[in-house]
């Protein structure tokens, strides 16, 4: 499917950034001056740079040949820069929640939890290495991601981000305890198997499929750890053919969108991050909508061809 000036896309990013801004509660202030572009509009043109990978003076004269009023560069760093975390993902979550309507499934087969990164132009010192000298490399912005497969598609329900060489495991769990999703199975490699995870994926009633290792050296006595051990040895063909469903995800992300930025901040970086998996999911629900609108264009053609053979005979 093309991608990029696609129109239908467009005007379904439009409306979803509009249902968006009419669920954030911006408290009014007192000082500076009112805002001259709704939010709606800054949300659209996030969503807009990342689908089609846009400097911002691009952006710019993109969003002028879509708007009559549309803002500069210099407004859109700045009201890019004033976006929470927490609006996009609540995007995420409403997709998410609107794919799993369309697929008329009530619950996911199994969740599937994984980390990755995306570059941006900033260095993290790394102390810990061997040397006197402290090591400077490329930083990036660590993604958590927690994606659900469900009558063979793969769908994005959750991503939380943080700084270079995060703990996955701790990104993770914030996703967990606000998990509004039901799954049968939780799937994740070995970084996952720590008490405090498996504990809550027994919480939300799922079965871990996490390989536990169990070596001469290092026992494994905890009674949740036994547990785990105990699903992978049984599910071992859910974990292989499902597991490669994340990194599939990950790497269409990579592959439409980039894995790098060219920006400084670490706040912007993260918000192209999330617009990613964001736009993954609208283009999945894009397709969903397409197919369902053939097939209802389909079945009233049926019925015309019909009522016409029936008036004839």
């Amino acid at each position: 499917m093309r991608i990029k000036n696609n129109k239908g896309l467009m005007r379904l990013i439009l409306a979803k950034s509009k249902q968006l801004s009419k669920s954030i509660r911006n408290t009014p202030t007192k000082r500076g001056r009112p805002q001259k572009y709704p939010e709606h509009i800054i949300l659209f043109a996030l969503l807009l740079k990342t689908l089609e990978n846009l400097s911002l003076r691009d952006l710019e004269h993109r969003l002028k040949n879509l708007f009559p009023n549309a803002p500069d560069h210099t407004t859109l760093w700045y009201r890019f820069r004033k976006i929470e975390n927490s609006y996009l993902k609540k995007l995420i979550h409403t997709t998410a929640r609107e794919i799993m309507k369309k697929l008329k499934a009530k619950e996911f087969h199994c969740l599937i939890a994984d980390g990755t990164g995306f570059g941006y132009s900033d260095t993290s010192r790394l102390t810990w290495m061997r040397g006197k000298e402290i090591r400077q490399v490329k930083s990036h912005i660590k993604t958590e991601v927690l994606v659900g497969v469900v009558k063979k598609e793969a769908i994005v329900i959750g991503v939380n981000t943080g700084r270079a060489y995060s703990d996955e495991g701790k990104l993770l769990r914030p996703m967990l305890k606000t998990l509004k999703f039901r799954a049968r199975y939780f799937l994740g490699d070995a970084y996952y198997r720590s008490v405090e995870i498996l504990k809550k994926i027994k919480e939300l009633n799922m079965e871990a499929v996490v390989p536990v290792r169990d070596t001469v050296h290092k026992r494994v006595r905890h009674s949740i750890m036994l547990w785990a051990k105990e699903n992978y040895e049984k599910r071992r063909k859910v974990y292989r053919k499902n597991r490669f469903r994340i990194e599939q995800v990950i790497g269409i992300v990579k592959n439409r969108f980039g894995d790098r930025d060219c920006v400084r901040d670490y706040h912007v970086a993260s918000l192209y991050v999330l617009a990613r998996f964001a736009l993954y999911n609208l283009i999945l629900l894009y397709k969903l909508l397409l197919l369902w609108l053939n097939l209802l264009r389909a079945h009233t053609r049926f019925f015309l061809l019909s009522v016409s053979v029936l008036g004839i005979f």
